[in-house]
């Protein structure tokens, strides 16, 4: 059947085989070729693709089904049928839907009111980092939490930093007599040194016996020597 350019392609092979193979006459085969150059002429008009309703949907079937039957089947054959439903199970949906929309209320609501939250507490981050730099280009200003938020206010004459610092060396007590604690200070470690001096002296007594009974074997062959080369110039 010639209903595309796939089956005239196919038709027109088979003709030039029947030709080379001289199974075919000349005369046939150029009938056949105009056949086919009129058949692709009229490819671009012809439309081969069947109605919707007749086709046969089911093999088994097509003994059945009526020739030239325009409709051999419908679209309500296919149609599901609505399940029925009790007014218990409909009452149980409704009220399912209506807590899943006040879930996704309340949770849009709950994100918002966090949203919002983290955005004034990074606001107000960035204010009091602001006003604790601009209290230390300012030292006559100080920072007073009121509410849980900082404000700058004027320090007062008292509390001004320069002059505090200069009050609080004014208002140091002078120490007249700084001759009296250094004295103290001697006497103190002078009774240390005193009540230490006897562990002292015996470590370090301890220390040197030590040390002289290392020395001792080493002074001994040196005396034997020097008693020997006496001899030797006695003799």
């Amino acid at each position: 059947m010639l209903e595309d350019a796939n089956s005239i392609q196919m038709s027109l092979m088979q003709i030039m085989r029947l030709l080379l193979t001289g199974q075919i006459e000349h005369k046939t085969a150029s009938l056949l070729l105009y056949a086919l150059q009129t058949a692709s002429t009229n490819l671009r008009q012809t439309n081969f693709k069947p109605w919707v309703h007749e086709v046969i949907l089911d093999p088994r079937d097509a003994a059945e089904s009526i020739l030239r039957r325009t409709n051999l089947w419908d679209d309500k054959d296919f149609e599901e049928e609505e399940e029925e439903v009790d007014e218990v199970e409909q009452e149980i949906r409704q009220k399912e839907e209506e807590a899943a929309k006040k879930a996704r209320f309340v949770a849009r609501w709950e994100a918002k009111k966090e949203i919002e939250a983290r955005e004034r507490g990074r606001k107000r981050y960035e204010e009091e980092e602001k006003l604790k730099d601009w209290v230390q280009q300012h030292p006559g200003y100080r920072l007073v939490r009121r509410d849980g938020r900082l404000f700058t206010e004027q320090r007062p004459k008292e509390e001004n930093p320069t002059t505090a610092t200069a009050a609080a060396v004014a208002a140091q007590p002078v120490d007249k007599k700084p001759a009296t604690s250094t004295t103290q200070v001697r006497e103190k470690i002078n009774d240390m040194i005193r009540q230490n001096l006897p562990a002292l002296s015996k470590v370090y007594n301890e220390a040197l016996q030590k040390e002289a009974e290392k020395q001792a074997p080493k002074k001994q062959p040196q005396k034997e020597t020097l008693a020997i080369e006496g001899e030797k110039k006695a003799t």
